[in-house]
């Protein structure tokens, strides 16, 4: 049995079979498909399909069962037929039919017995002497000329001449949207059968073989290889026919083609890069091809912003620390509410934090996340999930940077890991190392540092910072070559408080001469630039859910790349219906119609929105409560929930009622199902069917990349000139495209549930120049009037 219908046969019972039947009988009707294929036989067939009573008792499965779930295994049992030999009689072999040949030779054949006939008599002949015997190989002089017998010619008909373009026998008179169909009916329009479409392009220098021809008239098999798709466009030269008019209705018309390797990269660099190559990438000159690699790699792959160079020089050195303890204890603290659960630590040991600063910064979370002040403590402000996973990350970076070493290419302060405790941030010079390395590091400073140096300062404000009310901190503190000395030490634990009060005023006037110099390492609106100067944003950024659509594959032939296909359909779908953030969208619940939404006190505990069926209204709707929002306390919402009804345009609810129904249980497979509407595709490897914050982000960016840049090469892709980015751009889309619209910042502010000062400050991007058209447009009113 081949490893390829192995794995056929165990990948469609797993996705299709087992949603639908008992486990028992989906792991019996496996092993017996397996069986057959093992045996190399074919299932038991009935006329002209299958016998599902003579399989279901084959398999010791109920008949009844297999009957029901008939539909989703015919496909399964038509692609075993296809896999294996025929069961008929086979042919014998070449060597057999020699043998067999020659023993037919050796055998003398009977004379047949003539009747007996009385013969006239001879007459005398006079005796002639033998002649001489000649030598062999001289032929006689008397041997009369015998002229050489013309080689026999091959009976039957002779091909007929290959014609180029072969003339139409009837007017076309309709076109189909299949590609079995289409090519079927173009050769039946041009008189071509499969054995003439195979000398045709064996003639124009392809060679396909008529098995492959008769399967992709028949449905079949579809083209997806180099030669193949060269194979398409001869034809559809062939036949006169426009650029892409076969090769466009195939199932999958965006499935990266096999063939086109590139020597001198990974395995994985390749499944990146196969998408974004044009189906002629090999044929191409050496020059051609290079120059298609750069700009894939550069401006799909990558990103060609400043800002994504550096981030990815920066990602090859990691050296932050991590923290398991304190990662675990927000996963406790928010698992009712669908946090993350945190698997057993598998980080290599030099990135490993202590134990003993793990703890600490633990009791700093614990401190700051508690639902209410610990007895004895005085808090100012308290930390979200998200608050404290970023705060994790950050210390974890600090940390790491200080253990880093100064040769390295982190070029950090090389100090012993076990030196390294929690007290370090009471004392200025830890931060004053820290801002001037990070300023080294990246070349200016940024709003990173003011942030950092808030930190510091909460961390040691008088009355309610964690270290001021925490002295037995300090029993820890190590001198520190290059940064704290014993004398340090020592001042600092005679007067712990006062220590902490100076590092609250270093921290408070550095963070403000921060804040004065600080850049902007990277532009937000830079990845959307060409949306952004479009007269309709919106409009323009529509055109990516348009491709999608274009490039939908068929669900009856490619049902999990349809699934993914719909799931990205409806992330930037719904994300230009929200305006919401990545959170908000990736934590999105649903209800199924039919059932009783969840409460508002219930999403409030679990901070999440809810999409469920408003029978009253008859639609889709959309619930987030408040405590959901980053910025719950701002003037937009003040106190109220998030309610908007979903508007049924270009087919939105049967897109929703589709994923929900079928591509959503194919995507989710055997894992675990988490409640939210979006999930990923599981698979063996996944620990769960949930987004993260980066996983979402990443499933974001891989949607631009396949639809949203335009790819001059393989003519796919909706805008040009656009970058990778995330699902936070769509905010900065739906602001801009209402202020350029009717110039309101508080119309804006609508749109993305912020206030107009946030708009202003972050999002829109109106510059004079839209201003004074959309004044103009009012002015001019006057003037196209008279």
């Amino acid at each position: 049995m081949s490893l390829r219908l192995h794995r056929i046969i165990a990948d469609y019972v797993r996705l299709r079979l087992e949603p639908i039947m008992p486990p028992r009988e989906v792991m019996a009707l496996r092993d017996h498909l397996l069986g057959l294929a093992r045996e190399r036989r074919w299932p038991a067939r009935s006329g002209g399909g299958f016998d599902y009573q003579a399989i279901a008792a084959a398999a010791g499965v109920p008949p009844s069962t297999l009957l029901d779930a008939r539909a989703q295994l015919k496909p399964l049992l038509d692609a075993i037929v296809r896999e294996l030999p025929s069961p008929a009689v086979a042919k014998p072999k070449r060597a057999v039919r020699k043998v067999a040949r020659k023993l037919a030779l050796a055998i003398p054949r009977a004379k047949p017995l003539a009747a007996p006939t009385q013969e006239p008599p001879r007459a005398k002949t006079p005796s002639v002497p033998p002649a001489p015997a000649r030598k062999r190989g001289r032929p006689r002089k008397d041997a009369p000329v015998v002229a050489p017998v013309a080689k026999a010619r091959r009976r039957g008909r002779q091909p007929a001449p290959v014609v180029q373009f072969p003339p139409a026998l009837w007017p076309e008179a309709r076109t189909f949207a299949d590609f079995h169909r289409e090519l079927d009916q173009q050769a039946r329009r041009h008189d071509d059968n499969n054995h003439v479409l195979q000398r045709a392009l064996a003639a124009a220098g392809v060679a396909v073989n008529v098995s492959t021809i008769r399967n992709w008239r028949s449905g079949v098999r579809h083209p997806r290889t180099v030669r193949s798709m060269q194979a398409i466009a001869i034809l559809e030269q062939r036949y006169r026919l426009p650029d892409g008019h076969l090769s466009g209705r195939l199932p999958h018309p965006a499935r990266a083609i096999a063939g086109n390797n590139v020597h001198g990269i990974t395995n994985a660099e390749h499944r990146r890069l196969a998408w974004h190559l044009p189906d002629d990438f090999t044929t191409r000159p050496p020059k051609e091809r290079e120059e298609i690699l750069r700009w894939v790699r550069e401006v799909v792959v990558r990103g060609s912003t400043a800002y994504r160079a550096y981030q990815a020089a920066a990602m090859k050195t990691p050296f932050a620390l991590r923290l398991p303890h304190a990662g675990a204890l927000v996963d406790a603290r928010w698992k009712d509410q669908g946090g993350r659960r945190s698997e057993s630590p598998r980080f290599d040991v030099a990135t490993m934090a202590d134990e003993e600063l793990d703890r600490e910064i633990a009791g700093l979370v614990g401190f700051k996340s508690a639902t209410l002040t610990p007895f004895g403590y005085q808090r100012s402000g308290a930390w979200g999930r998200e608050m404290a996973l970023q705060q994790i990350e950050h210390l974890g970076l600090m940390f790491g940077a200080l253990a880093a070493p100064a040769a390295g290419p982190v070029r950090g302060l090389g100090a012993d890991k076990g030196s390294l405790c929690l007290a370090l941030l009471a004392f200025p010079q830890t931060w004053g190392w820290y801002v001037d390395w990070r300023e080294r590091r990246r070349g200016f400073y940024t709003s990173w540092e003011s942030g950092a140096l808030s930190v510091a300062a909460a961390l040691t404000r008088p009355e309610t910072g964690w270290l001021w009310q925490n002295p037995g901190l300090a029993q820890r503190l190590q001198p520190v070559p290059g940064l704290l000395a014993q004398d340090d030490i020592d001042r600092a634990l005679a007067d712990w408080r006062a220590a902490c009060q100076a590092a609250h005023r270093y921290a408070v006037s550095r963070g403000k001469e921060v804040k004065r110099v600080a850049k902007v390492h990277r532009d937000p609106f830079e990845p959307i630039l060409p949306v952004l100067e479009a007269d309709s944003p919106l409009t323009e950024y529509k055109k990516i859910a348009d491709e999608i659509v274009r490039l939908m594959p068929r669900a009856d032939r490619y049902p999990v790349a349809a699934a993914e296909a719909t799931r990205a359909l409806l992330m930037v779908r719904l994300g230009l219906h929200l305006g919401v953030r990545q959170k908000n969208l990736r934590q999105l619940l649903w209800k199924p119609r039919g059932a009783m939404p969840s409460t508002a006190r219930h999403l409030s505990d679990l901070r999440r929105g809810e999409l469920r069926w408003n029978s009253r209204d008859g639609g889709w709707e959309v619930y987030i409560p408040v405590e959901a929002f980053k910025n719950a306390g701002s003037s937009y919402f003040r106190g109220q929930a998030f309610h908007l009804r979903l508007p049924d345009l270009h087919g939105l609810y049967d897109l929703i009622s589709g994923y929900l129904d079928r591509h959503r249980l194919l995507l989710l497979g055997a894992a675990a199902d988490p409640g939210t509407f979006f999930v990923k595709t599981a698979k063996r490897t996944s620990t769960g069917a949930e987004y993260g914050q980066t996983t979402f982000y990443e499933a974001w960016r891989l949607i631009i990349q396949r639809y949203g840049i335009y790819n001059p090469f393989t003519k796919r892709g909706a805008i040009e000139g656009l970058l990778p980015h995330g699902p936070h751009n769509v905010r900065d889309v739906l602001a801009t495209h209402i202020l350029k619209k009717t110039g309101s910042y508080e119309q804006a502010s609508y749109a993305i549930q912020d206030s107009p000062e946030t708009v202003q400050e972050h999002y829109g991007r109106f510059l004079p120049g839209d201003k004074a058209a959309l004044a103009a447009k009012v002015l001019n009113e006057v003037w196209e009037a008279a």
